[in-house]
């Protein structure tokens, strides 16, 4: 149990880092905050992951 979540936080944490760049390349405001807003979600959801304690 405790490898799956290591293993969902590392794939939230790389799409974290594409959309990141994604924002980075963006040449519309409107693209770039929208990958900006992505790449936040992930790193969120990547967080709670890290914090929940296994059963």
């Amino acid at each position: 149990m405790v490898e799956q979540f290591q293993t969902l936080r590392n794939d939230l944490l790389a799409l974290q880092k594409f959309w990141g760049t994604e924002a980075l390349e963006r040449r519309d405001e409107a693209g770039r905050e929208y990958a900006k807003g992505v790449s936040y979600g992930f790193k969120i959801a990547a967080a709670i992951i890290e914090t929940k304690e296994p059963k």
